[in-house]
């Protein structure tokens, strides 16, 4: 497993030597002086010179990059010009948790409801639920997630009144669609569909009840952490739509990729065979289709996880939230370069490793492609 593992390490160096030249150059096509943006449009060209030579902005642009580098490779990010008394560094270590945490719950949210809506479809390819489920994911995947936070906001925020009885008529009518399906069983015997339909009518009535009852109120903006001594339940409050906005999507094209492979995957001759055998469906959905039917779904995950954290700037705006998203493209146009050139850069070493997490899943998964490495 090391020697698989070691190649991979190694790549990831020369990929964020990419990274890191590839933002220092580009941010020297920003127009504006940074020494003009710290100090103001009024300030004299004297003063102006004083900063650049202070900020080592006369140096040559590759002397300014190796500097740069070297204090990046000790965990030296550099000091915000607009905020002179924060480093970057402290202030990734404050925005990172928020966009960490929100991609995590989002990622997490998305694969929790994505593989069972995923197994259920599949099993039941070409029925009602498998047309109803694919046409719902086309839409959430064409809604912008701009579009979708703020219909959100509209429903949960402005009108929780409005949400809470709608959430009580789905609630009853899916209440209600099992206890008739649970009749169409029929039979003097208590069958084990039958069963299950009942089962499942009880839960989610007693679920409407419960959430119809204790509908919260979200919050619009803020955020509030887990170490802010408020709980965890307030900082559920807080991260509930800013997840499920970031959710939505992921859910919507996980639940494709993999119902897409577990159709091929059923199809295959060892599950023809456990079906032979009596085994019973479930199992053979868990625990013998899911494995090998995982490979493109581990990959889209890892690359989604890696998009959210980097890609949550509208979001966190939206709700206010002072995440790694904003925090860049806040200071890009302020010129404040080593704010945007320190958080790219952690940015970007979070995905890379991210990406080297799903090699080595692959590798735990299949294990040819361990023994075509030694």
């Amino acid at each position: 497993m090391l020697r698989t593992i070691a190649p991979k390490i190694l790549h990831l160096i020369p990929v964020l030597f990419v990274v890191s030249l590839g933002t220092f150059l580009l941010l020297e096509l920003v127009p504006g002086d940074p020494a003009i943006a710290f100090l103001g449009e009024e300030a004299t060209p004297a003063e102006v010179e004083i900063v650049r030579l202070q900020l080592g902005l006369d140096k040559p642009l590759v002397d300014r990059y190796v500097i740069w580098l070297g204090d990046a490779v000790t965990g030296d990010l550099g000091t915000s010009l607009m905020f002179p008394q924060s480093t970057v560094t402290d202030l990734v270590q404050q925005a990172m948790p928020l966009t960490l945490q929100l991609a995590v719950m989002a990622l997490t949210v998305s694969l929790v409801l994505a593989i069972p809506l995923a197994m259920w479809t599949a099993y039941r390819e070409g029925t009602t639920v498998d047309r109803v489920s694919g046409a719902g994911a086309a839409v959430i995947i064409s809604l912008p997630p701009f579009l979708a936070a703020l219909i959100l906001i509209y429903f949960f925020v402005f009108n929780p009144a409005l949400t809470k009885h709608l959430l009580l008529i789905v609630g009853l009518v899916g209440t209600l669609a099992l206890l008739v399906k649970s009749v169409q069983a029929g039979g003097k015997e208590l069958r084990p569909e039958r069963a299950r339909r009942l089962v499942g009518a009880l839960l989610l009535l007693l679920f409407t009840l419960w959430a119809f009852n204790k509908w919260p109120t979200w919050p619009r903006i803020g955020f509030s952490r887990l170490t802010s001594g408020n709980g965890f339940g307030e900082n559920l409050r807080h991260t509930f739509l800013p997840v499920l906005v970031l959710a939505m999507t992921e859910v919507a094209i996980f639940s494709r990729l993999l119902r897409t492979d577990l159709i091929a995957t059923l199809s295959e001759d060892f599950i023809l065979s456990a079906r032979a055998k009596g085994i019973p469906t479930w199992r053979i959905l868990t625990q013998d289709a899911l494995r090998p039917s995982s490979f493109s779904l581990i990959t889209l995950a890892g690359v989604g996880l890696g998009r959210l954290i980097g890609g949550t700037v509208i979001i966190e705006t939206i709700f206010g939230i002072q995440g790694m998203g904003r925090m860049v493209a806040g200071n890009i146009t302020t010129n404040d370069f080593p704010i945007v050139q320190g958080g790219v850069l952690v940015i970007a070493t979070v995905y890379v490793l991210l990406n080297l997490f799903v090699d080595i899943a692959y590798s735990y998964l299949d294990p040819r492609i361990r023994r075509g490495s030694i």
